[in-house]
């Protein structure tokens, strides 16, 4: 369990900033369908999706050249290799998304008003900015990861993410309940942001346009681009499927769409994006000090791990679905339950990347991913396009739950043919049952009012799986128990000692952090 305890320790460095925001996260999908209208919300939605493809094309990978170099300038000391560093892929980053904010707003321009109306394409004008914001600040978020700087990353999310929810509703009650208020809210925070994470790098003189170095520049780009593809490929697979609810059904449609799958991200990054941060370095550092037979017990362990808790999160989402969804987003979105247990189980799937990507990655295969993505995206694409005229929403919720298991089927195939690792299937088969257990007692649970169900649902069928579980399977109660010793041994840590390189790795403890100090 050292490993294990290794990972959990670092994941909880990341957890309680993920806590944070989920909870911020929910008062703003809270107070943000409640002030917009579903078709509103679902412009919005379309919108950002927009932004998210657009900003993955203007970052060519870069911010992932971000961590691939830092070792090999950082190490030396020199501060010309540094500025060299710092000048040729943070310039070079803004460079290209200057660009492609221009080629976007020359589109929108020029685009005839039957795509879209006048609210629409001033939405898209204004929330183009973010594109640039957003690439550049991906750069800083790579760096302060590979300077492990968990704290400050930590921090300036949830500033970040509360500062904008202050900002835009004080915008919407003070000037304009619109989408163009929402999105000018989100800029000047972001932007702030932005400015001042970039303000250390002018003090100490690291961007400088005459130590942009074109020899380097295209080095991190052909390192880069197999990673953008995969990038693309994962975008297509998880956005394409708003833009065809809104042609076949319209912006109400994708309103409750986009509210069923706001829940489920939110409940996906809180169990997933601490681990991701934390897991390939660790997987990473097995490999290179204690070779493929470890590395493959601690993917298959944690593997398992993650099966256990993903049918938890499952049961109990499918248990709540009504009432969460009038709960947090009034009984004008209860139209979104029928979807939240398909996507929910959908995007459980999709975070099993987690576990098939340090394969791919450490055998240089990531073209590999951007294949298999793709492949899952086109089927995401075409059974849309089959059932969104037929069923309706719950054609696309059915269509992500089924490209997302394809997608699963087919990277843990192309996965296992470099770096295969054990499947825990006896172990699955009691997750399941237990699961099973809890829906079949708990769905008969109804009280008079949707906070009390709510409540009396989550706790029944959280009783019901892990006590069938700590009961039936010796796995759930050795886990159980180091975890509870890691939490307490991380407590203890937090207060006595100062957080630390999870690799040890020479270059971050003796070089100065460029972010957080001044």
């Amino acid at each position: 369990m050292s490993n294990l305890q290794q990972l959990y320790k670092q994941t909880s460095h990341y957890l309680g900033g993920k806590l944070l925001l989920m909870m911020i996260g929910f008062l703003s999908f809270s107070l943000f369908t409640r002030v917009f209208s579903v078709a509103d919300y679902g412009a919005i939605s379309l919108v950002l999706n927009s932004v998210l493809v657009l900003t993955a094309v203007s970052k060519v990978g870069l911010q992932h050249s971000v961590q691939r170099f830092h070792p090999d300038f950082a190490s030396t000391g020199d501060p010309s290799r540094l500025r060299l560093y710092f000048s040729t892929l943070f310039l070079g980053s803004g460079a290209i998304a200057a660009l492609v904010v221009g080629v976007f707003c020359l589109v929108v321009w020029t685009t005839p008003m039957s795509f879209f109306s006048a609210s629409a394409r001033q939405a898209l004008f204004v929330a183009a900015t973010l594109i640039f914001i957003r690439a550049v600040r991906s750069m800083q978020s790579n760096l302060m990861q590979i300077e492990q700087r968990a704290a400050l990353f930590n921090l300036s999310e949830i500033l970040m993410k509360a500062a904008t929810v202050g900002v835009v509703c004080a915008l919407l009650f003070r000037w304009e309940r619109t989408v163009r208020a929402f999105f000018s809210g989100t800029i000047v925070v972001e932007g702030i942001i932005l400015a001042a994470f970039m303000y250390p790098l002018f003090r100490r003189h690291l961007l400088s346009a005459r130590s942009f170095d074109t020899s380097f520049f295209w080095t991190a780009i052909r390192f880069s681009m197999p990673l953008m593809a995969a990038e693309l490929a994962w975008l297509v697979l998880d956005t394409s499927d708003r833009f065809l609810i809104q042609h076949y059904l319209g912006s109400e449609a994708v309103g409750y769409y986009a509210a069923a799958y706001g829940i489920s991200a939110y409940v996906q990054d809180l169990m997933i994006g601490s681990i991701s941060l934390a897991f390939f370095p660790v997987c990473l550092k097995l490999w290179t000090t204690k070779g493929q037979a470890e590395t493959q017990s601690f993917l298959s362990r944690s593997f398992d791990h993650y099966v256990l808790a993903a049918v938890w999160i499952i049961v109990t989402f499918t248990l709540t679905s009504q009432e969460l969804i009038v709960l947090l987003a009034t009984k004008k979105f209860h139209e979104a339950h029928r979807l939240l247990p398909f996507i929910v189980g959908g995007l459980m799937l999709s975070a099993t990347q987690i576990f098939f990507k340090p394969g791919l990655l450490i055998h240089k295969r990531a073209m590999n991913f951007a294949r298999v993505t793709l492949v899952a995206g086109v089927i995401n694409i075409v059974l849309n396009v089959i059932a969104l005229p037929r069923i309706g929403l719950l054609g696309a919720a059915l269509a992500t739950l089924i490209s997302y298991l394809v997608w699963a089927l087919l990277i843990s195939w192309e996965s296992f043919r470099v770096l295969p690792f054990r499947l825990e299937w006896g172990s699955w088969f009691r997750y399941a049952v237990a699961g099973l257990c809890s829906v079949l007692v708990v769905s008969l649970v109804n009280l008079t009012s949707d906070v009390a169900t709510l409540l009396a649902k989550c706790v029944v069928s959280t009783a019901i799986y892990w006590g069938i579980l700590w009961l039936w399977d010796s796995r759930t109660r050795e886990l159980l128990r180091h975890l509870g010793t890691t939490v307490r041994e991380t407590l203890a840590g937090l207060s006595t000692q100062p957080e630390k390189a999870i690799d040890g790795d020479a270059f971050i403890e003796e070089t100065p952090p460029v972010l957080g100090r001044g």
